[in-house]
């Protein structure tokens, strides 16, 4: 017994530097600490565990006393070590005030929970393992109010895993044997476990797993903003219903129990729409839905669309279209601007080219106007005369179907719209 305590003082004067005092806060902090070595992803899915099915702890009656009684303690301290400062500097006002009763406030039942994997020390296992005191050393001097402690035995192939927690009593939350890492196995159970523990006893907790697609949940009537995490719901009936864009809502009435998880898988059934056809009114080309690849073509069919849809086209020689569907259509026709309509610069380049062009076919058209009225004049039997009109007239001819041809082009290529 001598020699044990002997131990316990050396460790203690050994281990006392590696922990510092903290201020004490209105949340209720608990440490993972592991007394074996090889538990790091095991203390990883019980902090996961108490995140998710423990981020408060609802205090009875005797563990709120405790509490009470702690916060109490604390503040005591602090206005000891207060008054000490005070008389040291000789600061009589604040002795006064110091030396006056003091009221303490009260303390809620339901306390936000911080949770703090320790890492693996064989020197804080070893004082650890040696009883009650150095557990009460510890938390007093880590700032803790609970402790989960995680041991492991080797057992042939299979390792058995120990889960307590110590607050106020030592509890057994889990003891089981496992494969050798295989620690995401307990995660399932570990949670029922935290939850009876840690869980109001008028509430349920709901947890949502995914089927076919991701969905947004409604509880009476309101947004569950976070379907990843659980759900904590008053025990009784509650109404549910999952929606997804594309897919039909899915109303389920569901019974939450005390203190119990209900794992709800959520598969929904896709909105079947009449197929689309799209056509191009500029000629060939790309389309994707989504981002995802259509085919190319003149037009495209899609058999099964779902809404709302991103549409996208791309031509070559011309601007991109990128279109919004909210509402299902059974037929779509889609025009393409040509990039040089597309930008003003462009457009005021090829108006200058149409106008050089219309001017050159006036001249020309004059010169063979002037052929003529010369021809009649002048030697109208002079063959000169004859050359110049057919060349004159020709390059009229021509420049005026070219130009009313490109004339055409453009209005229709400036008039083109969805």
């Amino acid at each position: 017994m001598a020699r044990r305590s002997a131990l316990l003082t050396l460790l203690l004067v050994l281990l006392f530097p590696l922990f510092g005092v903290e201020k004490a806060g209105p949340s209720f902090r608990v440490g993972i600490v592991s007394l074996d070595t090889g538990l790091e992803d095991m203390a990883e899915v019980v902090a996961a565990s108490a995140k998710a099915y423990g981020p408060r702890i609802h205090l009875d009656d005797r563990q709120h006393q405790v509490m009470l009684e702690k916060q109490n303690l604390h503040l005591e301290q602090e206005r000891i070590d207060a008054l000490h400062a005070a008389y040291m500097k000789q600061d009589a006002a604040t002795v006064a005030a110091l030396q006056q009763e003091q009221v303490f406030g009260e303390i809620s039942r339901v306390l936000d929970c911080n949770y703090t994997v320790e890492p693996y020390q064989s020197e804080l296992a070893t004082l650890l393992r040696s009883g009650k005191d150095a557990l009460d050393w510890y938390m007093q001097h880590s700032q803790y109010d609970g402790l989960f402690i995680l041991q492991s035995q080797a057992m042939g192939d299979l390792n058995r895993i120990l889960v307590d927690f110590l607050f106020i009593e030592r509890t057994t939350l889990l003891d089981r044997l496992v494969q050798y890492g295989s620690y995401r196995s307990l995660s399932k159970e570990l949670d029922a476990h935290m939850f009876r523990l840690l869980g109001s006893s008028d509430q349920g907790a709901l947890c949502f797993e995914q089927g076919n697609t991701a969905f947004t949940v409604f509880v009476d009537g309101f947004e569950h903003t976070a379907p990843d995490a659980p759900l904590f719901l008053p025990i009784g009936e509650h109404e549910l219903v999952c929606t997804s864009l594309g897919y039909e809502d899915k109303h389920m009435t569901v019974t939450v129990r005390s203190k119990a998880i209900q794992c709800i898988t959520v598969s929904l059934t896709k909105i079947q729409h009449p197929a689309l056809q799209i056509s191009s009114q500029s000629g060939s080309a790309t389309w994707f839905a989504d981002g995802r690849l259509l085919g190319t073509g003149l037009s495209i069919s899609l058999l099964e669309p779902s809404y709302p849809m991103v549409l996208s086209g791309t031509k070559e020689g011309f601007e991109s279209r990128i279109l919004q569907l909210d509402t299902p259509l059974e037929t779509l026709e889609v025009s393409f601007t040509p990039v040089e309509l597309s930008n003003e610069v462009l457009v005021l380049d090829s108006q200058r080219d149409f106008y050089k062009r219309l001017r050159n076919t006036i001249l020309v058209f004059g010169g063979y106007v002037g052929c003529i009225a010369l021809s009649k004049t002048y030697q109208t039997s002079q063959p000169l005369w004859q050359v110049g009109m057919v060349a004159t007239s020709s390059l009229a001819l021509v420049g005026s179907v070219a130009l009313v041809m490109e004339l055409a082009s453009y209005a229709a290529r400036a008039g083109s719209h969805l």
